[in-house]
């Protein structure tokens, strides 16, 4: 029977030891932020397309900062799709805290015009809406999906 140089077996337990620090060391998976719709204005209404200015409020619930390089979102009303958007500007979001993203949105005619008529139709004052996306990290370099939903008040369809 063989065995290993004193050398070699010290190499190899301080290859494991050094492992196992690394491994503690590397931040756990991060939980999903929070993100809500704070404001949409219309910037621009085309005849095929219109162009949204929306705020989205991102809410970072781990204990380390977001460095955001990118989103993609859609914003869907009724269950319905309304806009899609996407920005590359990036945004540090810290730890336990919030920020307040400025993204470009668009849809379609042919949206537009089945959301106003299914609102016209309505008879409940108020639509249902739900937001569902990606913020992409900077570091760790990986894509982390979200989705809210909520219900927003149509205050001029209060009177019918």
């Amino acid at each position: 029977m063989t065995t290993k140089p004193k050398g070699r077996r010290l190499s190899g337990i301080t290859l494991i030891f050094a492992l196992m620090v690394g491994c503690a060391a590397l931040p756990h998976k991060p939980e999903a932020p929070r993100v809500s719709i704070t404001a949409i204005e219309l910037v621009e209404a085309g005849i095929l397309e219109q162009r949204y200015q929306v705020k989205l409020r991102v809410q970072n619930p781990n204990d380390f900062d977001f460095a955001i390089r990118g989103v993609q979102f859609e914003i869907k009303l009724n269950g319905q799709s309304f806009v899609t958007g996407v920005s590359g500007n990036p945004v540090n979001v810290p730890r336990f805290g919030s920020a307040v993203l400025d993204v470009e949105a668009v849809s379609t005619l042919v949206g537009l015009t089945r959301q106003l008529k299914e609102m016209a139709e309505s008879k409940t004052p108020a639509a249902s809406y739900g937001v569902t996306g990606k913020v992409h990290l900077a570091q760790p370099a990986i894509s982390l999906p979200f989705h809210e939903e909520g219900e927003i008040k149509l205050p001029w369809l209060e009177g019918q």
